[in-house]
């Protein structure tokens, strides 16, 4: 398959992000119990976790007693999984090009890949084509509407930042709306009325004031480019406008943004 510009940016972008992910972004752990719960992971059952990362997914998933492979386009990202999991199994490979036989696997997951893909329908296509008959696919997406951690980021670079070009990729928010999500899976082959998309609401805790800042700065990949990108007193501007906002949100000693994403199912037709 013939990559685009964008999948060599994201690739590349979270080859560099890898060795601070686990430090910076530890909002996506918070949705991993709801989207195991959503395909039914039991003993024994084969579990793919797309767009792995550093094995959070495949852990929770292995807990449960399931046998987890998972798969990350980044070397890098595979490297830690293997270290933080050394007892699973992760493999480099592409969401739109699956390295798996047909019908592989009881259980699907992507925990919030699905917006760094640069064709999403193909990637939820490739999931349905590896997942047995009857098998669960579950995937993740941001909602705009309320969530705390992008509205600051936008807030700032709007302000503050100048325009910066980066390879264009699907929205951040893929997939969030209802009756879209519920045509792509349908056209990918999921039954229809087996289609759940529910919406959870959380806080993200972190522990100081810049550390939003820092990971979209060193552990993101599209706001990163826009980031690096600034001259310098923009940049400052950035996180100060940032580091604001999100005092904001003091609670303690740490700072709790609300974010709120969309967990959604379907089973293989």
């Amino acid at each position: 398959m013939e990559r685009d510009r964008f999948w060599e940016f994201e690739r590349s972008g979270w080859e560099r992000a890898a060795a601070r992910y686990e430090e910076c972004w530890t909002d996506t752990v918070l949705f991993v119990g709801p989207l195991l719960d959503a395909v039914a992971v039991r003993p024994r059952s084969r579990l793919l976790d797309i767009a792995c990362g550093p094995g959070y997914v495949s852990e929770a998933a292995a807990a449960r007693g399931a046998r987890p492979v998972g798969l990350d386009v980044a070397e890098a990202m595979i490297e830690r999984a293997r270290r933080r999991c050394p007892d699973l199994s992760f493999v480099v490979g592409d969401a739109l090009q699956l390295p798996f036989p047909d019908a592989s696997f009881d259980a699907v997951t992507m925990n919030f890949g699905i917006l760094h893909v640069s064709q999403p329908q193909l990637a939820l296509a490739e999931a349905r084509r590896v997942l047995v008959p009857g098998g669960r696919f579950a995937f993740t997406t941001w909602v705009a509407e309320g969530n705390a951690q992008d509205e600051i980021t936008a807030a700032a670079l709007g302000e503050h930042g100048v325009a910066v070009e980066v390879p264009e990729g699907p929205s951040y928010y893929v997939f969030a709306d209802r009756d879209e999500c519920r045509a792509a899976l349908v056209t990918a082959r999921f039954d229809r009325d087996s289609v759940r998309v529910e919406t959870t609401t959380t806080q993200w805790r972190i522990p100081s004031a810049d550390r939003l800042f820092e990971a979209q700065l060193h552990a993101g990949v599209r706001t990163a480019a826009a980031l690096r990108a600034q001259p310098h007193d923009r940049l400052e501007a950035i996180r100060a406008a940032m580091a604001a906002d999100v005092r904001r949100y003091a609670d303690g000693d740490h700072f709790a943004l609300p974010i709120v994403a969309r967990v959604i199912a379907a089973t293989a037709g």
